[in-house]
């Protein structure tokens, strides 16, 4: 038998990492959808003890010396001239990783999987309470650890941005802050012109929608997009989320209010498609970062995209339209598609981010991008957090939250311990929209296509170019394959303005 290569023996221990990180990923999910809550004590002791092992395999001997046969790991130097240049990539991704890791004590990390672990649940509690000053000592935790954590990786030039990195390799507050406030003035200018135009009728949506019926319409839709029973699910939880265990176990969750249809149908969406990229990753690269995604922001891009580009869309409601009115007759039956269409693509200012319009989305993410770097900063304190957003809502939206419920509370991610992740979803919806003008002139037909009910080449088209790469390339890389163009917010401000104007 021929001796194994050093890549080789290193990705059988990633291997086991991921999959213990899968398994991991398997009691979230549980947690979120079926767990009872008494077990909630027990579930901290498990996904603390699952964490430490992690980490102890990320940052063990092992790993570093096979690791530093194939690459310097402070210079980041090749030194194994028979890498393959993929292989060379998943080396230098291991590299990066790795050092993050090493600089995390063993302590740290499972102190703050048990922090964690402990705020989600009162986080639920306090939203459905109202009240923030039952979370507010876990926020303060977990702010705490975060700012450590920061100081662990050691920021370059701002405490956020080692946070930030975390989720969206490469970006920094020097390059998100001046891009958030290009289209922050432009949202704001554009909200403020459709505030002047006659409100759109909405009030169909928020009529009686079986539970059940929404369901199998979810099915539907998921079956449309290319979805195999056989390795994905749909469940129902408070917050919904998609878990990529494997290529070959994909867990989408939903939420579905009886009085109003659109957020479980742009839920399933949204899902659908962060399930679709973790369908598409390279499973021969299995045991490798390569088959993993090349950042949060452009995962997040695949969600924003079926659910807006390609689900708010009229040829893609041409088709589903009539499918939903069977479904639903008593409420849709006597409203037009055209009603419909301008229905759910009404923009104005709301609260609930994961509910909110193309429009003001991204307003919602700034708002808790500049609130998580003042934390971080420690220019604002937890006991602060609900004025300063109410403040920020007022003055970007025009609205005041009547609780922290519909406020600060709203979100599952900082009890997640998952500061400088918000960021990702803004730029998911820049992605998405650069990535659509090569889309459209790949497919100039793909109106006409779409309104057959024709998705496959959309699915293909995405697989592709996005996601058979997994890795392979950093975000930036990626937009500069695709559109030929760095990354820039204006066809996300044009695809809006064109959208919303038209209406």
């Amino acid at each position: 038998m021929p001796k194994k290569s050093t890549f080789s023996s290193l990705q059988a221990v990633y291997t086991d990492i991921v999959l213990m990180s899968s398994t991991q990923a398997l009691l979230d999910w549980d947690q979120e959808t079926y767990m009872p809550p008494g077990a909630i004590e027990f579930r901290g002791k498990q996904t603390s003890l699952l964490s430490g092992q992690i980490h102890k395999l990320k940052v063990g001997k092992k790993f570093s010396h096979l690791l530093s046969q194939m690459i310097n790991l402070e210079t980041g130097e090749i030194l194994d001239s028979t890498l393959t240049p993929s292989q060379i990539v998943a080396v230098k991704e291991w590299r990066r990783t790795h050092l993050q890791e090493i600089k995390l004590p063993a302590a740290f990390v499972k102190k703050f999987a048990a922090t964690c672990s402990k705020a989600i649940h009162t986080w639920a509690e306090a939203r459905k309470n109202n009240k923030f000053s039952l979370f507010a000592p876990h926020l303060q935790k977990i702010v705490s650890l975060c700012q450590k954590k920061a100081g662990f990786l050691g920021a370059s030039a701002h405490p956020y941005d080692a946070l930030l990195d975390l989720h969206e390799p490469g970006m920094t507050v020097a390059e998100l802050t001046p891009l958030f406030e290009r289209l922050k003035v432009a949202l704001t200018a554009l909200l403020k012109n459709l505030a002047s135009k006659p409100k759109i009728n909405t009030s169909f949506l928020e009529l009686n929608y079986p539970h059940d019926k929404q369901m199998e319409f979810s099915h539907l839709l998921l079956e449309a997009m290319g979805f195999d029973p056989a390795i994905s699910r749909l469940d129902l939880t408070s917050h919904p989320f998609c878990s990529g265990l494997s290529v070959t176990d994909t867990r989408m969750t939903t939420r579905i209010h009886t009085n109003l249809v659109t957020s479980n149908i742009f839920s399933v969406l949204h899902e659908g498609g962060h399930g679709l990229y973790n369908t598409g990753l390279p499973a021969q690269e299995f045991g490798t970062p390569l088959c993993e995604n090349s950042s949060l922001g452009i995962d997040e891009s695949q969600s924003r995209w079926w659910e807006t580009l390609i689900g708010r869309s009229l040829p893609f409601w041409t088709y589903f339209y009539p499918k939903l009115q069977h479904s639903f007759p008593e409420a849709l039956s006597s409203i037009s598609l055209t009603d419909f269409v301008r229905g759910i693509n009404s923009a104005h200012p709301s609260f609930i981010r994961v509910e909110a319009d193309e429009v003001t989305y991204c307003l919602h993410i700034i708002l808790r991008f500049e609130i998580e770097k003042a934390l971080m900063e420690g220019s604002l304190q937890v006991k602060d957090v609900p004025k300063a957003w109410n403040e920020k809502m007022e003055t970007y939206l025009g609205i005041t939250p009547k609780t922290n419920a519909e406020g600060c509370l709203q979100d599952i991610h900082w009890s997640m311990g998952s500061i400088g992740y918000f960021p990702t979803y803004a730029l998911g919806n820049i992605y998405a929209a650069q990535f659509f003008t090569a889309f459209e002139k790949a497919h100039p037909d793909w109106q006409e296509k779409l309104s057959q009910g024709n998705l496959s080449f959309i699915r293909t088209w995405l697989y592709e170019n996005i996601h058979r790469y997994g890795r392979l390339y950093t975000p930036h890389e990626l937009v500069k394959r695709i559109t030929d163009q760095p990354l820039s917010e204006k066809p996300y401000i044009a695809y809006l303005e064109k959208k919303y104007n038209n209406l």
